[in-house]
């Protein structure tokens, strides 16, 4: 037990536990981050190439993914819960191959990662919704945002992107 004599002890010993609840509580917080920014690219990495084992262990039960182009496919700006998503990535690699993904900056704050990123991949069949013609290879780039819960899963994914262009 520590006893204190006077009160310019008694402050400063404050000052020095008050510092180093501050150092722990700000190498937390950055490992915190370090952590979602490497879940994102992950979770990217696992949707749209296809490696879909690592889906389940990255995002919670309710996750919320919305992206402009949604509105076309599932006629609704979003999707929600599990097993929307992991479809909507089923699909995805359904209708593309041979994926390339470079993620160009990533960026957390807080709960909040951000992947400004570029991909492409080959058609894998012509089909009459699209114009995407099949076995040409496509390009597009975009910015996708993710929100974390305490437990460390994605429970958003909000997105923007260009359309695929042949290159």
């Amino acid at each position: 037990m520590i006893k204190i004599n006077n009160i310019y002890s008694l402050k400063k010993l404050s000052i020095i536990v008050f510092t180093f609840c501050l150092l722990t509580a700000c190498e937390t917080y950055k490992n915190n981050t370090e952590e979602f920014k490497k879940h994102s690219e992950q979770l990217f990495h696992s949707v749209y190439g296809g490696n879909l084992s690592e889906i389940d262990s990255l995002i919670s039960d309710d996750i919320v993914a919305s992206y402009p182009i949604f509105e076309q496919i599932f006629g609704s700006k979003s999707i929600q819960g599990r097993e929307a998503y992991k479809n909507f990535a089923i699909g995805f690699n359904k209708r593309w191959t041979d994926a390339k993904i470079n993620i160009h900056e990533t960026i957390a704050e807080d709960k909040s990662v951000v992947l400004v990123w570029s991909f492409s991949a080959k058609r894998i069949k012509t089909e009459q919704d699209t114009s995407e013609v099949e076995k040409n290879l496509y390009s597009w780039d975009g910015i996708t945002l993710y929100h974390f819960n305490e437990m460390g899963e994605v429970i958003s994914e909000t997105g923007k992107e260009g359309s695929p262009k042949t290159d």
